[in-house]
């Protein structure tokens, strides 16, 4: 089973995230303002708003694993996707030769180049 270390979701999703945290400071600024106990069905009332935006927001986000986001990544760098068996047949191979071993070098060095870094200024 692989592990899920992060979830993405589109602009909409994100949107309501936006309007469930709007949501929740009416509510809030709401509660605040009453003395004395809260009619159930008027605290429903304002809820409803909050608890839509939550259920919302929560359909759009999609689960992603590491390895997914990882291939991912190698598509939008313009590497081939290989399958974790074809991977790993491939690295076998390559690690064979010496000729193999400098490819993956080249490799390395080419995703490092690639990569962006931070700025550390």
């Amino acid at each position: 089973m692989q592990l899920i270390d992060r979830y993405e979701m589109t602009l909409p999703g994100h949107m309501r995230l936006v309007d469930a945290r709007s949501a929740l400071n009416y509510l809030e600024r709401f509660i605040q303002s009453i003395d004395g106990p809260v009619d159930s069905e008027l605290l429903e009332e304002k809820m409803e708003p909050l608890v839509e935006a939550l259920n919302d927001a929560a359909d759009d986000a999609r689960p992603v694993s590491g390895h997914e986001a990882f291939q991912l990544k190698a598509c939008e760098w313009g590497y081939i996707a290989l399958s974790p068996k074809e991977r790993d047949m491939l690295h076998l191979i390559r690690c064979c030769t010496e000729e193999g071993q400098e490819d993956i070098s080249r490799m390395i060095t080419q995703i490092q180049e690639r990569k962006p870094r931070p700025d550390l200024r």
